[in-house]
């Protein structure tokens, strides 16, 4: 598990799908080995539905980690809403990516925080179902609304929020590797 401190303002999407890429990279690895295999495969037997299959991985993988993209984005966008975070803490390990806030905040806006992150996987989600209504690929995006079910994160700070409506909440780092 690697556990890195970033100020606010430095933090970029493109700093958060590079560190998602990097937790998720044993995944990713077999996911594009697989694309190269039915590629191959495709073109030594001229199957066009091999090529098809392979295409059709790539394409849900990068659908699952565009959905965790947008998710902790959202978290951060929510996070510069509010002047209480002054940083962030990334958190990854193999499986496991998370965005959390260093600072004060009151527990309705920690619960805005919470549910921003699913919510903006969800928002993306039914822009995909309206543009792509059979491709099933909206459900990569959509299924993040379980991350507001109590045992994940997000879940577990929307209860905090609600718990501690006026009041202001100090938020802690986890110990930093350096």
């Amino acid at each position: 598990m690697t556990v890195r401190k970033f100020a606010l303002r430095d933090v970029t999407a493109g700093l958060i799908a590079k560190q998602l890429i990097w937790s998720c990279s044993l995944p990713f690895a077999a996911a594009a080995l697989g694309f190269t295999a039915c590629t191959f495969l495709a073109a030594m037997t001229t199957d066009p539905i091999l090529f098809r299959a392979g295409l059709w991985l790539l394409v849900h993988v990068l659908c699952l980690l565009c959905g965790f993209l947008v998710h902790e984005w959202s978290h951060v966008a929510g996070m510069r809403l509010f002047h209480g975070i002054s940083d962030v803490v990334v958190s990854s390990g193999i499986l496991r990516f998370s965005v959390i806030p260093v600072g004060h905040l009151y527990g309705w806006q920690i619960a805005i925080v919470a549910i921003l992150g699913p919510g903006g996987s969800c928002l993306v989600g039914a822009l995909v179902a309206l543009l792509a209504p059979g491709s099933f690929l909206q459900y990569w995006f959509l299924l993040h609304a379980v991350f507001l079910l109590p045992f994940f994160g997000d879940g577990r700070s929307l209860i905090l929020g609600i718990r501690a409506w006026a009041r202001p909440v100090g938020l802690r780092a986890p110990v930093v590797n350096r």
